[in-house]
């Protein structure tokens, strides 16, 4: 299977894989997943349904990316993050289009 990922609830962008990402937004690798049934899962996405040492497959989770959750005052579950159309990797790198 391959690369899929979610956008974060808090500023749309996708959970991204750590395959090439950029120093600069290697924060968006780091997320936070809340499931329905008030469990939360902290840790760096492996692009493939993995965060930290769990395996993800509901999708009725609601995706964060630790930044933005902690910036929101770690709000609860509301309900499923959308699926991210660039799957958390085919993305336009912000280090080559200069939009540092």
């Amino acid at each position: 299977m391959g690369f899929f990922s979610w956008n974060c609830k808090g500023c749309s962008e996708s959970i991204k894989a750590p395959y090439s990402v950029p120093t600069s937004i290697y924060w968006q690798n780091q997320a936070t997943c809340l499931l329905p049934n008030g469990s939360i899962i902290i840790g760096n996405y492996d692009g493939y349904g993995g965060l930290g040492d769990m395996e993800v497959e509901d999708d009725s989770a609601e995706w964060w990316h630790n930044k933005c959750w902690n910036e929101a005052d770690k709000p609860a579950f509301t309900g499923p993050s959308s699926h991210a159309r660039d799957q958390g990797y085919f993305y336009d790198d912000p280090e080559d289009n200069g939009t540092l």
